[in-house]
């Protein structure tokens, strides 16, 4: 076994011992449990009041904007839980590791694979072009001979003067079809598709397009997040068609 696949394994079980020490003890979960649980009874409710309460007056109005307030507090109250906001920092990191270590194993066969994949679909099209260059060179050799019975037969009707034997000629060069050649190239077995992808975009000759067909548009993101972080940067700034407006949040 290489270094390299030792270094591998070595991280693997570096990991497993890191991921064994996450487990929660007794103490850890004794806080968690007395943070968390007077939040935790007071869910239900706050999701009651979302749903009836209704701002009609100054009095419902700071009504509402008390239980926000104290909504804030339970928010603040989990998010800076101490012991959950390490466990999520180290889940967090762990996930990390894990992945890295997952795409130190998937990422070199996968692009090894590809590599590799790529030659034979390049032997696969080689060799489809040269069975389709004999296809089209044997095709016109039998369209030849055919187009050349044809008019052998013709001429031969045009010399013949009984309209019975003449006719019959004229079907017998009509009916003188060459054959479809089909060449067959070798496969190698590889499983591949064919799939459309886009090769290039004039932006400009795209969106000139786009003005004049409505079907177009479809394609082109506008990114309205980015619109709104201009316009608060610069409270100036305009952009033909979009129209800005102040949301309280």
């Amino acid at each position: 076994m290489s270094e390299e696949q030792v270094s591998k394994v070595e991280e693997v079980m570096l990991a497993i011992t890191e991921t064994n020490a996450l487990e929660i003890a007794d103490p850890v979960r004794q806080s968690l449990v007395s943070d968390l649980q007077p939040v935790a009874n007071q869910i239900a409710a706050y999701e009651a009041a979302a749903k009836t309460m209704e701002a009609t007056d100054t009095e419902s109005a700071k009504a509402i904007t008390e239980l926000c307030e104290t909504i804030a507090t339970d928010i603040k109250t989990v998010k800076n839980q101490e012991v959950l906001s390490k466990i999520v920092k180290g889940l967090h990191s762990m996930h990390r590791r894990w992945t890295t270590i997952r795409g130190t194993f998937l990422d070199p066969m996968e692009a090894a694979r590809k590599t590799l994949k790529g030659k034979v679909m390049d032997w696969d099209d080689a060799e489809q072009a040269k069975a389709d260059e004999i296809e089209r060179k044997q095709q016109a050799e039998v369209d030849a001979k055919a187009r050349r019975e044809r008019e052998a037969l013709e001429k031969k009707a045009a010399a013949i003067k009984t309209p019975e034997k003449k006719e019959a000629l004229l079907e017998q060069a009509a009916a003188t079809v060459a054959p479809t050649v089909t060449v067959n190239a070798p496969k190698s077995g590889i499983r591949s598709q064919l799939k459309w992808a886009v090769k290039s975009v004039d932006t400009g000759v795209f969106l000139a397009a786009a003005a004049s067909n409505p079907m177009m548009a479809g394609f082109i993101e506008i990114k309205e997040n980015m619109l709104a972080r201009s316009k608060a940067s610069n409270p100036a700034f305009a952009c033909a068609g979009v129209v800005f407006h102040q949301v309280r949040v």
